[in-house]
């Protein structure tokens, strides 16, 4: 990192892809974080040693020897200054940089692929909020999900991957696993495809599950219960496509309703019993998808003055 960039960054100077690049490169390396470390000890000290006027431009010169104590004294001052106020300053401007917090909406239709800090990456599906920090400084790497995604964890072993939703928690080291959380459905599942996690209810603690590969975890009637997942093909939303097997019409429109934000009701009870399966691009939208179940399924549709909600008739 090129120093003028740290001291524009330590001055408050810095422009915001300068910021950018300073978090980038302290997040890279823990040597890193040594060298701010240095850099902002100099920086302090040239700023504590230029508060005061130098010699020469004094009416009346010093004797040498007096220069010479003079600027001792003054340096030996920096120095301890410095000392007793750099890891202050160092861990100041550590917070202030874990502290900053991102933030991510995908709107209803959409998804989104983005890496996050440490190299993780993270698929976002449609209707999905997550809080992120501009850099993970503490023990832990800890970000908030409110809908669902698809995470691949780059390994730390001394720091721990953390998702925090509404529910439940979820804690990592490396692995690749999916969460399903949406703050307006009572619905939870992680769905863990390599590595391991612990799942853990906010409400009791005590109750935590350690998942195995191929193998989901769900929160029913306040408990966590674990079983095999039985079709991979649901997580290809991150392909842009809801896919379906053997699915009842009423949890194929609660589907419906977390990927396109609308409310379906259901009048026609001979659906009650219609199951269904196949897969539709999201992006053809909702009308589409619907228009082609009713051909198999024999039912009509509308929607209320507001669109907001949809009537299966």
């Amino acid at each position: 990192m090129e120093k003028e960039t740290l001291y524009k960054f330590f001055d408050g100077k810095a422009s915001r892809e300068e910021k950018e690049a300073v978090r980038i490169w302290l997040e890279s390396s823990p040597e890193n974080e040594q060298e701010l470390f240095r850099e902002r000890e100099f920086f302090d000290a040239m700023i504590l040693s230029g508060s005061t006027k130098a010699a020469g431009t004094e009416k009346k010169s010093r004797p040498f020897y007096r220069t010479v104590l003079f600027e001792a004294i003054k340096i030996a001052a920096v120095f301890a200054i410095t000392v007793a106020c750099g890891t202050y300053f160092y861990k100041s401007e550590i917070r202030k940089i874990g502290e900053a917090m991102n933030t991510i909406t995908v709107p209803a239709g959409q998804r989104a692929n983005l890496t996050l800090p440490d190299g993780t990456n993270v698929w976002l599906n449609a209707r999905s909020e997550m809080r992120y920090p501009a850099a993970f400084t503490g023990s832990k790497r800890e970000i908030t999900l409110d809908g669902e995604a698809y995470f691949e964890v780059t390994h730390k072993g001394d720091k721990p991957f953390v998702v925090r939703t509404d529910k439940c928690n979820v804690e990592v080291l490396g692995t690749k696993f999916n969460v399903e959380a949406y703050s307006d459905s009572e619905d939870f599942c992680t769905s863990l495809m390599e590595g391991s996690v612990r799942v853990s209810d906010k409400e009791n603690p005590s109750e935590t599950v350690l998942l195995s590969p191929n193998h989901m975890v769900s929160l029913e009637n306040g408990r966590l219960s674990t079983s095999p997942i039985s079709d991979f093909d649901v997580f290809r939303w991150k392909e842009g496509l809801i896919c379906f097997r053997n699915m009842n019409f009423e949890q194929l429109m609660l589907r419906f309703e977390k990927c396109y934000g609308i409310r379906i009701v259901i009048e026609n009870k001979h659906l009650v019993h219609y199951v269904c399966s196949g897969k539709f691009r999201i992006s053809d939208g909702i009308d589409n998808a619907l228009r082609i179940l009713q051909k198999d399924a024999k039912y009509s549709f509308e929607r209320n003055k507001d669109e907001s909600v949809i009537y299966i008739k």
